[in-house]
C-alpha cells in the first residue's frame, strides 16, 4: 500500500513539473555576494535604538530610513521594521519586508558601511513591489550622499573650512 501511494504521488509531481516550465532565475543559486548573511542583518532591540539615537533619517514616499555610520559599523547591515498600521495581514507585512531585504541584498556590496533601518509608511500597502524598488533605490542614493568618511550630518568637511571669521575692529 505504502508503494502505491508514493508511486502516485512521482506521478502527480512528474506531470506537474512537465506542465510547468522551469525558472532559470531560481534555479541558480546566489553567490556568496548576493546571501543576506546573519552578520548583515539588525537583529536586537539594542542595536535598533543604537541606529536611531545615533543616526540621521531620510524619507521616501513609502519608507523612511534611518542610517548611522561609524567605527562600530564595518560593513553594511540591514533592519526592516514594518508594524501593523501598514497592514494588518502578515502575508503582506512580510512581502514588503521580502521585497526590501532582496534590494538590500542585490545593492549591499555598493553601499558604504553603516547600519541602515527600513521603517514602511502606511501607504506602502496600497502599492506594487515596482514602486518599493524605486523608492528604495531613491533612499539608499540619497543615504550615499549623506554618508561621509568623518560622519553623518548635513556640513560637511573639517569644521572651519568656509567658516566667517570676525572682522578687526
Amino acid at each position: 500500500m505504502v508503494a502505491r501511494s508514493s508511486l502516485v504521488v512521482v506521478q502527480k509531481v512528474a506531470r506537474v513539473s512537465a506542465s510547468k516550465p522551469i525558472n532559470a532565475v531560481w534555479d541558480v543559486k546566489p553567490t556568496a555576494r548576493q546571501r543576506f548573511p546573519r552578520c548583515a542583518r539588525i537583529r536586537t532591540s539594542a542595536e535598533y535604538q543604537a541606529v536611531f539615537s545615533e543616526g540621521s533619517r531620510v524619507s521616501g514616499t513609502y519608507f523612511r530610513m534611518h542610517l548611522a555610520q561609524g567605527e562600530a559599523f564595518p560593513k553594511p547591515r540591514l533592519g526592516i521594521a514594518v508594524s501593523k498600521r501598514v497592514d494588518k495581514s502578515a502575508v503582506a507585512r512580510n512581502r514588503i519586508k521580502r521585497v526590501c531585504r532582496d534590494y538590500f541584498r542585490l545593492h549591499r556590496q555598493d553601499l558604504k558601511s553603516a547600519e541602515y533601518v527600513l521603517i514602511a509608511k502606511p501607504d506602502a500597502a496600497k502599492t506594487t513591489a515596482i514602486n518599493w524598488r524605486a523608492d528604495l533605490e531613491k533612499l539608499f542614493t540619497r543615504a550615499q550622499s549623506l554618508l561621509s568618511s568623518a560622519a553623518i550630518g548635513t556640513m560637511h568637511g573639517p569644521p572651519n573650512v568656509g567658516a566667517a571669521t570676525p572682522r578687526d575692529p
